[in-house]
């Protein structure tokens, strides 16, 4: 806030005044509080740009990814198209087979380029990067149809919503090592208002599936993107060793997305939870499945 002192100039909240005989001690005071916020600053810009996995240096554009893995692919390189109506599911499939053999020499890295990227839910390999840049949209499809089925929820044993199996997750894997889901803040949208209409509705006959669920795998990297708008829990790592996430962003309506809780950790040992956002909805039904 600011306020006008008159043809003085304008001053905030500051008023400067010269005394003689504390000049010298307040000097030395202003200078040290200076020095402590310009080094302040100074971390908080490091730990920023070195927490989003690169550091910005000389004005080099982060418009390009960056290579993470020592095979880079690209999902056009696969049949994707980013039309937001073409489907992807196979493009995907394809990709994460041809990284999948590549295990013993480091693995390899999925690009995703700027576009809207509509799929059916897929499976991740070990030692893979999927790599999402900053106007990339994975969009879930949004009939029921396509996607599978499984078995229910390990820690419960019976469907969370409804007995029996329940719907895959968009982004799934299991008895994984080595997976990072990262990027250029880009998006994985799960398009869930479908769903959550659906089951208010009483229109569905299992439980719908998580964003992305990580299973009985180990050294899971997931930073630097934009998780929104879950059929059910958005993020749900199982049984896994090594999690870490960081500078992620979790948003659903505050309101008529049920159950699109940010993350839901079950059995993990060592999780580390950075720099993150979540704006969702926890709550469900609690005189049934629990």
């Amino acid at each position: 806030m600011v306020e006008n002192t008159g043809s003085g100039g304008i001053l905030g909240w500051f008023h400067f005044q010269f005394h003689p005989k504390t000049a010298p001690f307040s000097s030395h005071k202003t200078l040290f509080a200076f020095l402590w916020v310009a080094t302040f600053a100074s971390v908080f810009l490091w730990q920023r740009n070195t927490i989003s996995g690169f550091l910005v240096l000389g004005g080099v554009s982060v418009s390009q990814p960056p290579k993470l893995r020592p095979v880079v692919f690209c999902l056009t390189e696969f049949g994707g198209v980013g039309d937001g109506v073409t489907l992807n599911t196979e493009a995907f499939e394809r990709a994460v087979a041809a990284i999948s053999k590549l295990g013993n020499n480091g693995g390899g890295q999925l690009n995703v380029p700027p576009g809207r990227w509509l799929t059916a839910p897929f499976n991740l390999t070990s030692h893979i990067t999927l790599f999402l840049a900053s106007d990339a949209v994975i969009l879930a499809i949004q009939d029921e149809k396509y996607w599978p089925l499984m078995p229910a929820l390990p820690s419960y044993g019976y469907g969370r919503e409804h007995p029996g199996p329940r719907y895959s997750s968009l982004i799934h894997g299991q008895n994984l090592i080595d997976v990072v889901i990262t990027g250029h803040n880009g998006t994985i949208n799960g398009q869930g208002q479908t769903w959550w209409t659906k089951y208010r509705q009483k229109l569905l006959n299992h439980t719908r599936g998580p964003l992305i669920q990580i299973l009985w795998s180990s050294n899971i990297v997931i930073s630097n993107i934009t998780l929104r708008d879950s059929p059910f829990w958005t993020l749900h790592p199982y049984d896994c060793k090594n999690v870490t996430v960081k500078n992620v962003t979790i948003l659903a309506p505050v309101s008529h997305a049920p159950n699109t809780d940010g993350i839901d950790p079950g059995m993990i040992r060592l999780l580390l939870l950075l720099f993150c956002i979540f704006c969702c909805t926890r709550n469900f039904n609690k005189s049934q499945y629990l």
